[in-house]
């Protein structure tokens, strides 16, 4: 090991900001980064400890503020937030920029995707329930990926993030074929369309978690092209052959998912390319590890479910003698399809935003002395409110506008039938891109559990207040029961917030 090593080993332990009064200081440090007993043979030392011991007495204190702003070198540049931005928008762009492709042909070129009812319903039950089945699988990859990336254990972090897409994929082979089964004892749909709700049904499962991983990967950025790319190449077999509409809904998913995995082996070669020594890291305990994951599968099945829940509620108010087993009242799907998309572009901004709260808080966490654990509550309570105030009106300039971008349409239904839908909803999701800043906080400060217990409560509130309001008044008062479980998931998370935030110092420590 040189000089270089051992300062670079340093800096990464902690940023090359609290000088190190112990070799047992180095020891925790450089475990709580990864290193093992296995990993640092290879610079010659038996252990860990052995290691500090070396690492304490050629290097005692880390180096000065001078070389520690030339080591960090233009991270707080303008390419490095936007490179930190791209990262955390990544992932829900994933969700949004499809639904904006489907809403702008739908409404813009509604002959594109004119399908039968029959089959359009299976299709959307097929997407819904593929968004709430892989929400938990997502949750987990994207957590222990983005661990293990940031470790630069590269090669743990593929094996892993394999091991829980492979996880998820079983699971959702096993519920597709549960789903077919159910599907034909209770006649919902016809066997043809059943197979096409199957198919439709692993390709955006299999898609999401793939996506998920390239977020890890730090590439996040190539899913917009893989979307591109998979669209047109589904124009261009329209324009060669013409095949049905049906036919290219299903193909366009796959295509999606060809590149995806292939962008995922790709970003994984780069990276173990770049760090080779991970090649030697020992994997940690599959059983330990998938128990650490739980509470984050929980808690991304339940919000998924809970960004449906109104549809399904919706969906149940179709009388069956209309012929259709599950279909979605089509003034109700078009002013929830505004909102929602609405929602999705916020989310994505909520991600950014709540990265930045974190980093200033760990910012004021190094530089504020000990002492001042009330100026740091009162700058914490300032910036969430900042915080708060973006989203709220990035959510609304959103929504008024793609009100207004599909207001012209010829295919929306009149406006009395869409207005209350579209207030409610709109609401309800405006409340909830206000929670999801706070779940994100809740989150990474160890209180996962509180986060899922909001979202689980909200969830059975907008199950039964959309279920009985939609059978009772009419289906486009199921986005009643959206807003009301929303406002308990805020009402909540936020109580946990403001506990959080009167004792930061603690929770930081804990964090």
């Amino acid at each position: 090991m040189n000089y270089q090593e051992d300062q670079e080993l340093l800096f990464d332990g902690r940023e090359g900001t609290v000088p190190v009064v112990h070799a047992h200081e180095v020891a925790a440090l450089m475990e709580s980064r990864g290193y093992t007993d296995l990993s640092v043979r290879r610079w010659g030392f038996p252990d860990i400890f052995s290691t500090a011991e070396h690492l304490f007495t050629l290097l005692p204190q880390n180096p000065l503020p001078g070389e520690r702003a030339k080591h960090k070198g233009g991270r707080s540049s303008l390419w490095a937030e936007t490179r930190c931005a791209l990262k955390k928008v990544s992932l829900s762009l994933a969700y949004a920029i499809p639904w904006v492709v489907m809403l702008t042909l739908e409404y813009l070129r509604p002959d594109a995707l004119r399908v039968s009812p029959e089959i359009g319903g299976a299709l959307s039950l097929s997407l819904i329930v593929s968004l709430i089945t892989t929400g938990g699988c997502v949750q987990m990859i994207s957590r222990s990926g983005n661990f293990y990336y940031g470790l630069k254990e590269p090669v743990l972090a593929h094996r892993i993030c394999l091991s829980l897409l492979n996880i998820g994929l079983t699971g959702t082979l096993f519920l597709a074929l549960l789903g077919m089964i159910a599907g034909a004892y209770f006649h919902l749909f016809a066997g043809n369309y059943l197979v096409l709700a199957a198919v439709n049904y692993l390709a955006l499962s299999l898609l999401w978690m793939a996506c998920a991983v390239l977020s890890a990967q730090g590439i996040g950025w190539c899913i917009p092209f893989i979307f591109f790319l998979s669209i047109l190449a589904s124009c261009l077999i329209k324009i060669l052959i013409n095949p049905g509409t049906t036919f290219l809904l299903i193909l366009c998913p796959l295509l999606a998912v060809a590149g995806a995995l292939g962008c995922v082996l790709a970003g994984a070669h780069h990276a173990e390319s770049k760090h080779p020594q991970s090649k030697e890291s020992a994997p940690p305990r599959r059983g330990v590890l998938l128990i650490s994951l739980v509470p984050f599968y929980i808690y991304g099945t339940l919000y998924f479910s809970f960004l449906f829940a109104d549809r399904l509620a919706a969906g149940s108010a179709v009388p069956w003698v209309s012929g259709l087993s599950f279909g979605i009242d089509a003034a109700y799907k078009q002013a929830t399809d505004m909102v929602l998309l609405a929602f999705l572009i916020t989310a994505a901004l909520v991600e950014y935003l709540a990265d930045a709260f974190l980093r200033f808080w760990q910012r004021l966490a190094l530089e504020l002395p000990q002492t001042a654990s009330e100026q740091l509550t009162v700058s914490l309570w300032k910036r969430h409110s900042k915080t708060m105030s973006a989203i709220l009106t990035a959510f609304v300039v959103i929504a008024l506008s793609a009100w207004f971008a599909f207001s012209r349409s010829n295919a929306l239904a009149p406006l009395p039938r869409l207005l209350p839908t579209a207030a409610l909803g709109g609401i309800g999701y405006l409340l909830l891109s206000l929670a999801l800043l706070e779940i994100i906080i809740l989150a990474s400060t160890n209180a996962i559990s509180m986060a899922s217990f909001a979202v689980a409560l909200g969830l059975a509130v907008n199950l039964l207040t959309g279920y009985g309001l939609s059978h009772l008044w009419g289906v486009q008062y199921a986005a009643a029961g959206l807003l009301a479980g929303a406002a308990v998931v805020l009402w909540i998370s936020n109580a946990a917030v403001r506990h959080v935030l009167r004792h930061p110092d603690y929770h930081y420590s804990i964090s």
